[in-house]
């Protein structure tokens, strides 16, 4: 009698001993690796597989992984169907007609499942933000050239105090520009720039005459509530749940790719042509990189060669170049 299997503490069926290979085999094991290992040629020492459970089956696939799938499943069954040598291998690896079926079925499935979009990332204020800023930088252009140019002429002190450093600009920048041209007039109208002390009359009569040329305050607070508007803030996005379409279309990615890992994978052990690889999606084609070409050599300097003495009645050249 052999020793209880090791690999279960309450066996205890008495097996006889053998005097095949098994038996050689076993005996040539120490009594350390019998304890870790176990012999593959009998099924009385063969631990059985663990049951598997639909917990193993289910892999976490990213969704970029899952999306792929469809079109990479398409181009392995169509491969497998356009070649007879590539069916005639995989049938030999263990791929019936009911695994290709289970395969094509599970394709169908995924793209039948209905796959909405859900909702943009986007919120009602951001909206608004962004066509506000939008607002202001077609705003700055036009009016900052406009009425720059009627203060140059009448109040060129005014002019040159409103548009120091600044000038029409795009995005952000039109937004932070309008924004200080709105509060250098408004520092002008109050008169609240102690720099000015001594010129609010004149000030205030630039900024009453800049409302004859519609920028009058009605014109202005426009315009500051774009710029709030532009500056923010925004609310954020509300939480979303999950669609029900969406983890239905999701649980039927992850079956379809399960089904293609296991065949895939099946399909590179067996199949070593790579051109058939190709077919099945599983391989790509090899760039090939082109030698860099030779560069022509650089011509030499001419040398002349002596000539050559000739017969009466030849031509005679000087020098031959080669």
């Amino acid at each position: 009698m052999v020793p209880p299997d090791p690999w279960s503490a309450d066996h205890a069926e008495p097996v006889e001993q053998k005097t095949d290979g098994c038996s050689a085999a076993r005996a040539q094991q120490s009594s350390s690796n019998r304890r870790n290992t176990h012999c593959s040629f009998c099924s009385h020492c063969r631990r059985p597989d663990p049951p598997v459970g639909r917990e193993e089956l289910s892999m976490d696939y990213s969704d970029e992984v899952l999306e792929t799938t469809p079109e990479r499943v398409t181009k392995f069954l169509t491969g497998l169907g356009a070649v007879a040598a590539i069916r005639t291998s995989m049938a030999g690896a263990g791929m019936t007609d009911d695994d290709i079926v289970e395969g094509r079925t599970l394709l169908l499935d995924v793209l039948a499942a209905p796959r909405k979009i859900g909702a943009p990332p986007d919120t009602d204020d951001a909206r608004a933000q962004r066509a506000a800023t939008g607002e202001l930088d077609q705003w700055d252009e036009p009016n900052f050239t406009r009425h720059g140019a009627a203060l140059r002429r009448r109040f060129p002190d005014v002019n040159a105090y409103v548009f120091k450093d600044l000038a029409p600009s795009t995005g952000t920048a039109a937004v932070q520009g309008v924004a200080t041209f709105l509060a250098r007039l408004d520092a002008l109208e109050n008169g609240t720039d102690p720099g000015r002390a001594g010129t609010k009359q004149s000030d205030k009569k630039a900024v009453a005459f800049l409302a004859t040329r519609s920028l009058d305050k009605a014109e202005r607070k426009r315009l500051q509530g774009l710029v709030d508007v532009a500056l923010g803030p925004t609310s954020p996005l509300p939480e979303q749940a999950e669609l029900p379409e969406t983890a239905r279309r999701r649980e039927a990615l992850a079956k379809l790719r399960s089904w293609f890992d296991e065949w895939s994978t099946t399909a590179r052990a067996v199949i070593k042509k790579r051109g058939y690889l190709i077919r099945l999606g599983l391989a790509s084609r090899k760039v090939r990189q082109r030698k860099p070409t030779a560069a022509p050599p650089k011509p030499g300097k001419p040398t002349a060669t002596p000539s050559q003495p000739t017969s009466p009645g030849e031509e005679t050249h000087e020098t031959h170049i080669e």
